[in-house]
């Protein structure tokens, strides 16, 4: 599937260096105009370099020039080179709705291209093997460990969550269970989240870290990382929601892919599970 490099190049924008930067805009600005040129015509037109501009297609991940023309090319018409914001004064639902899915289905692409399946097979391994579970994330990161203490309870395994952090590292600290930490960080700088990280390898735990950067001080502690595309920092913060659809997607990838190597072991506990809730829903 072609890739929406209008949103590509926006995810990128903020973090490029000036003389790609330059290029980049002149893209999002004259995107019509782009197909046609040069890299020579493009580079003089964006005050740029021919340089620069094969430094920005390594930068998005593109293979060259030509590449880059023919998405351009592809997209072209199908999405509006502002969709990266959110919201703008006044619109209208129906353009919000189609902001988002273009977003949203433009994040599950690229966090599937990004998301290794080595990866996820270590982590579904290291979760088979665990004892018990315990998974941390701050803010809009907390759903998303709600979400894996959801899932994985649901199928009898023994998860620890709690937003509380001092609560957190006691029954970390005391633990004698063979387990693991998941800790999750968009930005993987959160200072919580990579205290705790610091413990769980103190007592021994196979930390898996869920996050955008594979340099950031969370990916250093982690013995595997579930790596999410980054997003652009909109106004009414996209990203937040993007970042979390993001997330979430990666935790379904690792749900499924445990219970496609634990297939009837999984079926018997979730239906273990949903009779438990009906014997309490009739008492109700």
């Amino acid at each position: 599937m072609l890739q929406n490099i209008i949103l590509t190049i926006q995810d990128h924008l903020k973090h490029l260096p000036g003389s790609e930067q330059k290029v980049a805009e002149y893209i999002l600005e004259n995107t019509g105009e782009v197909i046609n040129l040069s890299a020579q015509e493009l580079a003089k037109k964006a005050g740029s370099s021919p340089a620069a501009i094969i430094r920005l297609c390594r930068s998005i991940e593109v293979n060259g020039f030509t590449e880059l023309k023919l998405l351009l090319s592809a997209n072209l018409g199908t999405v509006d080179t502002k969709m990266y914001t959110e919201v703008e004064n006044g619109e209208t639902t129906a353009a919000i709705k189609e902001k988002l899915q273009h977003r949203l289905v433009h994040v599950l692409e690229r966090t599937s291209e990004h998301l290794a399946d080595e990866a996820v097979d270590r982590a579904v391994r290291a979760v088979g093997n665990a004892e018990i579970i315990f998974v941390y994330g701050l803010g809009a990161s907390s759903l998303v460990a709600q979400d894996i203490y959801q899932k994985f309870t649901r199928i009898g395994l023994s998860v620890f969550f709690t937003m509380d952090q001092h609560l957190f590292a006691s029954a970390m600290g005391t633990n004698r269970l063979k387990g693991i930490f998941i800790g999750i960080s968009n930005s993987g700088m959160n200072q919580e989240t990579n205290a705790l990280a610091d413990l769980a390898i103190e007592k021994g735990l196979t930390v898996i870290g869920l996050t955008t950067n594979p340099n950031s001080m969370l990916a250093e502690k982690s013995s595997i990382i579930l790596l999410t595309p980054e997003g652009e920092e909109a106004p009414l913060r996209s990203a937040a929601t993007v970042s979390l659809t993001a997330q979430l997607y990666v935790v379904d990838v690792l749900f499924f892919a445990y219970a496609a190597k634990n297939y009837e072991v999984t079926l018997e506990k979730i239906q273990h599970s949903r009779d438990a809730v009906a014997i309490v829903k009739k008492s109700n």
